[in-house]
């Protein structure tokens, strides 16, 4: 029945109780004691690894200095050390706004910023002093090699040369001006093969002083993961962690197709590399992070 002074409005009342077609979650009948902070907390860092890091459950993703002003890194940061979680730097190098407090995961692209120089062909290369010099600042606590980002998969960027300024030079470790173009190619120059990938994870590994060391990638082909865990096995190599990153990400640096069409989404990424490594008996041996969009406690709950 309805009432006559809501019939006119019945548009307007939404029924009580979800939808038809409502994604769920399952619940226990028998809910578990809330676990200590310490117990919420996951040890990364694999047999090689002499410095491993405690972290927390949630933490904040990759967001570069530069996509993001230096206020908003800031108070991400200062947010980070408050809450006692870490702070992914983006792939744009270490700014002065990642070094006010929190524990910080450097994340290393295709431009080495921070780690990298600039060939004489104007191609962004590998530096191993650069990288000891900042690896071993006591801030950062882990390294993350960034193969690919769930929003532009398969895609590099380049900065103008017009935008850089000398808080993003100091932060990419650019040097002094006058500065060029700062390209971000789709792959990386310091290894072309998995096998060689690995065997850059154990040279940063070393360089750092044994602090964790991972990648990061959005899932695509399957049978390169596949190659990814060969290589693994084949080298005695593994990272400390692997993050994997949903093709829901967004940015303002890549066409609408690569951020909308390309790249699993976190929850079937994460499912495919977790059985994975299980096949190859490798799982053990290694953390999995998830960086995706989640906008409610469902869409955590049912990713994890």
């Amino acid at each position: 029945m309805t009432h006559p002074a809501l019939a006119g409005r019945i548009g307007l009342c939404p029924p009580i109780g979800p939808p038809q077609g409502y994604e769920w979650a399952s619940h226990s009948m028998f809910p578990a004691e809330l676990c200590s902070t310490q117990d919420s907390r996951v040890l990364i860092g694999g047999p090689e690894c002499k410095q491993k890091y405690s972290a927390s459950l949630l933490n904040v993703s990759a967001m570069s200095y530069g996509a993001l002003s230096g206020n908003a890194i800031s108070a991400l940061n200062l947010g980070a050390k408050r809450g006692s979680f870490y702070h992914n730097t983006g792939e744009g190098g270490i700014s002065q706004y990642h070094l006010l407090g929190a524990d910080v995961v450097w994340n290393i692209g295709t431009g080495y910023f921070a780690c990298g120089k600039t060939a004489q062909d104007g191609k962004r290369v590998f530096d191993p002093d650069l990288f000891v010099s900042n690896a071993t600042r006591p801030e950062i606590k882990m390294i993350e090699v960034k193969l690919s980002q769930g929003a532009k998969p398969s895609h590099g960027g380049i900065l103008p040369a017009a935008k850089i300024t000398q808080i993003i030079a100091d932060a990419r470790g650019l040097g002094p001006p006058p500065w060029t173009d700062c390209n971000s190619p789709p792959r990386h120059s310091a290894f072309s093969t998995p096998a060689g990938l690995m065997r850059f994870i154990a040279r940063l590994r070393e360089l750092s002083g044994g602090k964790p060391v991972g990648m990061k990638l959005c899932v695509g082909k399957p049978v390169e993961l596949a190659a990814l865990c060969h290589a693994m096995l084949a080298t005695g190599i593994t990272p400390d962690f692997i993050t994997i990153d949903g093709g829901e990400g967004g940015t303002g640096a890549a066409p609408s197709e690569f951020q909308d069409s390309l790249g699993m989404p976190a929850r079937d990424g994460l499912r495919l590399v977790h059985s994975m490594l299980i096949g190859c008996r490798l799982r053990d041996k290694m953390s999995l992070i998830v960086a995706g969009k989640a906008s409610r406690v469902l869409s955590e709950s049912r990713t994890g």
